[in-house]
């Protein structure tokens, strides 16, 4: 026994770092996503941990960085003891009481989006007298696939109103109308990010609905990975072709946004979510909630295999309600696995670490010399200090403008910045001077993608010597193809007093 002891060179830290090992998901590049996720996007907080627990990684305090000295085994202790990674299940995923993978048994809804889950369980809380009224996101009937939020009150409207919209919703509006009604009990479908606005107006100390007790909301939370702006993707779907009054039925699956006029069919048309991404709401990058970890039930599709739906009751009522709609008849259901479930935390890790990716960028605008600029030309309208141009989507703007004189070097710095919220393409950009009715140094330029948020930076030079007084009217305005002119104003000029 005492040799035994004496030959054996296994350490305790060894032991451990085996142990742990074991118990790690690792994958091939587990370095190269520790490298992407948190170092490059400049998150690191150069502790070193990384370094301190991998036998072929070492601290390069020269770049400020973890450098591989050996062969990577894709073991991920590097990645799972980074304090900037999520990896924890609960954070990932927050707290649930029970997962099931669900689909309906009701005829009527067989067939519909995924599981029909969400649909069944309105239909068993309107049957059973558990609410007076649900709200929903509906098709709008004027606009084809633009989502309106409805108040609905019966089994019916509940079939009626099954399937995906994959845009924002003005849901939270609806449910206080419901409250204004005085609806006692009502179920609230919405995204993560509409559920954080109800839970917050329960639960906030200054909260709308935290002291009116006659009204109860069951959250009934959908999974969301990214939603688009109607106004951005709509226009393109159409230029490729579809017709979206014939659409029946939209639908992400295994990162593919696909189109059907027969849902029970093959798509008409299929995009992978990466072309798709210049059409998503800026919010969405920001946004880290992929399964409404504070709904009273979680319904999405990822890990639960076709015409199924992944469901997390995370709170007591929403456990109940499960089993009761399964045992009345309403849903099939069957236990959550760890096959599922790792499917659901790589989806989630995903959105969690995406806000760590985001860019503001900054463009400058260089004028180039050798290029001939436009002809001046005169305009028959007379001088206003500011054009207003009602955009094509009501009061939304476009781009915000502001402007800077350097008035050592005569230029106007003009600023503009993507405040829409989705990427602004083909956007041609035009700066003239304007004086009395006469227009002179025009300069226009194309602006390929301007994305949301993103600010260009352009240098407009103004006539003169230096020295003498800045005093002009520019005129800037901005196009695209797919919207037509999106801004419109006269900026005065002025030296500084």
């Amino acid at each position: 026994m005492t040799e035994e002891k004496t030959d054996q060179t296994e350490t305790p830290y060894e032991y451990s770092f085996e142990y742990i090992q074991k118990k790690l998901q690792g994958s091939k590049d587990s370095f190269g996503m520790l490298m992407k996720e948190i170092v490059r996007t400049g998150i690191c907080t150069e502790c070193g941990t990384c370094a301190a627990v991998c036998a072929v990684l070492e601290w390069d305090d020269l770049v400020g960085q973890p450098k591989l000295i050996g062969k990577c085994t894709g073991c991920g202790i590097c990645y799972n003891q980074c304090p900037r990674t999520i990896t924890d299940p609960y954070q990932l995923m927050g707290e649930f009481k029970t997962g099931y993978v669900a689909n309906t048994n009701i005829p009527e809804v067989i067939g519909g989006q995924d599981g029909g889950t969400v649909t069944s369980l309105l239909c068993y809380l309107f049957d059973e007298h558990l609410i007076d009224a649900a709200v929903v996101t509906m098709r709008d009937p004027n606009k084809p696939w633009h989502p309106v939020a409805q108040i609905i009150t019966s089994k019916d409207d509940a079939i009626k109103s099954s399937g995906s919209i994959y845009c924002h919703s003005q849901t939270v509006e609806a449910l206080m109308d419901a409250v204004r009604e005085d609806f006692r009990s009502i179920a609230f479908v919405g995204t993560p990010c509409n559920i954080d606005a109800v839970s917050k107006m329960f639960d906030s100390p200054t909260g709308m609905l935290k002291y009116f007790m006659r009204c109860h909301v069951l959250k009934i939370g959908l999974f969301c990975m990214d939603s688009f702006a109607p106004e951005a993707i709509y226009p393109f779907f159409e230029k490729e072709g579809i017709d979206l009054s014939k659409v029946q039925k939209m639908d992400i699956n295994k990162g593919k946004f696909h189109i059907f006029y027969d849902p029970q069919g093959e798509p008409v048309k299929s995009y992978t979510i990466k072309q798709l991404d210049k059409f998503k709401s800026s919010s969405c990058s920001f946004c880290t909630d992929l399964g409404a970890e504070n709904a009273d039930i979680s319904v999405g599709s990822v890990g639960s295999g076709a015409n199924k739906n992944t469901v997390f009751a995370r709170t007591g009522i929403g456990a109940e309600i499960m089993e009761d709609a399964a045992e009345k008849g309403y849903l099939k259901i069957e236990p959550f696995n760890a096959i599922n479930l790792n499917a659901v935390l790589f989806l989630a890790k995903l959105k969690k670490v995406s806000q760590y990716t985001v860019r503001k960028r900054k463009v400058f605008i260089v004028r180039d010399a050798a290029v001939k600029e436009e002809k001046a030309r005169i305009e028959t309208k007379p001088e206003v200090e500011q054009v207003d141009v009602k955009p094509p989507l009501g009061t939304r703007k476009f781009l915000r403008v502001s402007k800077d004189l350097n008035e050592e070097n005569r230029i106007l710095n003009v600023s503009l910045t993507n405040t829409i919220g989705y990427v602004l393409e083909d956007m041609k950009i035009r700066i003239v001077t304007v004086e009395e009715l006469f227009e002179k140094k025009p300069w226009i330029t194309t602006i390929t993608e301007l994305f949301p948020f993103e600010t260009i930076e352009i240098g407009y030079p103004l006539d003169g010597e230096a020295g003498e007084p800045n005093k002009a009217n520019v005129l800037v305005e901005a196009s695209t193809e797919a919207f037509g002119k999106i801004f419109s104003r006269t900026l005065k000029v002025a030296p500084k007093e």
